[in-house]
């Protein structure tokens, strides 16, 4: 690490104190974090592991990216909207009902799953995923899902590539999410999550 070597290289010269302290100066300059500089973004499989809300591709693999229009007449036509806007802070209770903070409004008709989104899932997480997509396409891999959050929202492109990736073929992916229906004038209704029965941990 250049930063390493410039303190070894200070340290040796504390004879000569013009030099050295130019040197620990310039060591000064870089980020001496280790942990910071080890920190991915990316995992190897290209699921977004950190800083969630930043701008996204066009495209996710395995969907079509999808404008307002079209997210209007698609869920006309009966896809299935999915709302995958995270929660960090919640309790779920025995019947599978989540209690949160505070309230999230999604656009009407949503099924809100809200920790699928996340670079990595826990196998709990993953479950969810699972019995939530189960239960709201009746098993059907064939049904067309609408994936959204927020406007540069990651969580929303990850959650789309992880449902491709469990064999849904119809998936569209609304980048712009819940603002860009909200500044179209569009009402926003506040939705619960889906119920998820069985362990769990935050």
């Amino acid at each position: 690490m250049v930063v390493l070597r410039t303190l070894r290289r200070a340290r040796s010269l504390r004879g000569r104190p013009g030099i050295g302290a130019f040197l620990l100066l310039l060591a000064g300059c870089f980020p001496i974090s280790v942990a910071a500089e080890a920190t991915a973004l990316f995992d190897d499989s290209g699921y977004r592991l950190d800083s969630y809300r930043a701008p996204v591709p066009a495209e996710v693999p395995g969907a079509r990216t999808l404008d307002l229009s079209q997210v209007q007449a698609l869920s006309a036509q009966g896809w299935i909207l999915v709302d995958v806007m995270g929660a960090r802070a919640f309790d779920i209770g025995a019947d599978g009902t989540w209690t949160l903070p505070e309230r999230h409004l999604s656009l009407p008709g949503a099924h809100w799953l809200p920790v699928v989104g996340w670079g990595r899932l826990e196998p709990w997480q993953s479950d969810y995923l699972d019995t939530s997509l189960q239960r709201i396409t009746g098993g059907d891999r064939k049904a067309g899902l609408i994936l959204f959050c927020k406007l540069d929202c990651w969580l929303s492109w990850n959650a789309t590539k992880r449902i491709a990736g469990r064999g849904y073929v119809n998936l569209g992916w609304f980048p712009g999410g819940v603002e860009a229906w909200g500044d179209a004038g569009l009402p926003l209704v506040e939705v619960q999550p889906e119920p998820h029965h069985g362990a769990w941990s935050r």
